[in-house]
């Protein structure tokens, strides 16, 4: 893979991330799923122990930041309140 194709393929999951963001804070705010359970299934998904290659390690750092994003936008909708 060439650096333009790493680029690309960067920005596609960027892109997938962010419309899970956005999907998982607007059923929160609807009250249709828990966030904070959201977030800790996600933490929980991929626990370290089982983190053993650079494919599960690199799935577990992406995971634990869309929680700590999640986790954010919430805190940030409750101080607007």
């Amino acid at each position: 893979m060439d650096s333009l194709e790493f680029e690309e393929l960067s920005g596609r999951v960027d892109g997938v991330a962010q419309a899970l963001l956005r999907l998982a804070a607007q059923l929160e705010m609807e009250g249709v799923i828990h966030g904070p359970h959201v977030c800790e299934a996600w933490r929980q998904a991929r626990p370290q122990a089982l983190a053993t290659d650079l494919p599960l390690q690199a799935s577990r750092k992406v995971l634990l930041q869309l929680a700590d994003q999640l986790d954010t936008a919430r805190a940030n909708r409750a101080e607007r309140q």
